[in-house]
């Protein structure tokens, strides 16, 4: 009679085991990607929902990595893919396996199962939507919108105006120069340098009277250009970079001899041609205006006086 018992026993475990097999391979079958991300089998994203849309904004000419961390992956396959406009999304990475012709791309799987795209000297026209893929029957997808901020620099006179083209100063004047880089996002700038021509001026020993004071701040810099004692041999194309970041703006400086000039000015108010240091421009005006309102009408009251 024991062997009965124990057949039974056999049986009913032969029956739980196999019936628990079946609802394993139902939860386990291909496609079940509607499941919670607690169930047991369904690849899921860490943190996000298929469907969801995430934002990331990078700097022009930066590296920059777009991230996918995805649980229970199983033996599906992880593929990056990039969507222009209506058209059917093309494939950048498939698992390890890069099939993007730009050698910019690379794809890492990293621990924390991070299947993290790279992105190397990013360029404004790689600005748009792009989809981490999970091989399963009905596909999960996160999607990433990629923006790229283009720096902004440009140089400023003393007087804060935007400098154009050209600038010019009178001999023996102190030039004084501004570069302003606004509009940066990410990592903090390394540093900003001046030349003239080919030749650095931030640590300029040749000519002497040069100085450059930098202030870098996480979303923008200035650097201060200070020449003392213009000379004809100053003359020539300046240019300021922001190393790191493609960023990069120029002016032409002539120094002439000669009175000092007005700045002329344009419609915005940017210095179009001419603005000396010799001497304050704001001064010289004041002057004119006092010489134009007062000094004059009493100058021709005093003739029309002698005359009578």
């Amino acid at each position: 009679m024991f062997w009965i018992e124990d057949t039974r026993i056999w049986l009913h475990t032969f029956i739980f085991l196999q019936a628990l097999t079946g609802l394993s391979r139902v939860w386990c079958r291909e496609g079940e990607v509607s499941a919670k991300p607690g169930s047991l089998g369904a690849p899921y994203f860490q943190d996000f929902k298929s469907g969801d849309v995430l934002n990331v904004t990078t700097q022009l000419g930066s590296t920059t990595y777009l991230h996918c961390k995805v649980n229970r992956l199983g033996g599906k396959t992880v593929s990056w893919m990039r969507r222009t406009g209506e058209d059917n999304p093309y494939l950048l990475t498939y698992g390890k396996l890069i099939y993007s012709s730009d050698v910019r791309y690379q794809i890492f799987h990293e621990a924390g199962h991070d299947w993290k795209l790279q992105i190397q000297y990013t360029k404004t026209s790689d600005e748009g939507l792009y989809e981490c893929r999970v091989s399963t029957k009905n596909p999960i997808v996160l999607y990433t919108y990629l923006k790229v901020v283009v720096p902004e620099i440009k140089i400023m006179d003393e007087r804060n105006s935007m400098v154009k083209d050209q600038i010019i100063y009178e001999g023996g004047s102190t030039i004084e120069l501004k570069c302003v880089v606004n509009n940066l996002v990410g990592e903090q700038p390394e540093y900003i340098i001046w030349k003239k021509g080919d030749r650095m001026l931030n640590y300029d020993l040749e000519r002497g009277g040069i100085s450059v004071e930098t202030n870098l701040m996480a979303t923008g810099a200035t650097s201060k250009l200070k020449i003392k004692g213009a000379r004809p041999m100053d003359s020539g194309n300046y240019t300021c970079t922001m190393m790191g970041m493609k960023a990069t703006t120029s002016v032409e400086l002539n120094i002439q001899p000669g009175k000092n000039a007005q700045p002329i000015l344009d419609e915005v108010g940017g210095t179009s041609g001419v603005t000396s240091a010799g001497s304050s421009s704001h001064s010289q005006l004041q002057y004119r205006l006092t010489y134009l309102t007062i000094y004059l009408p009493i100058l021709a009251l005093v003739t029309l006086q002698n005359l009578l």
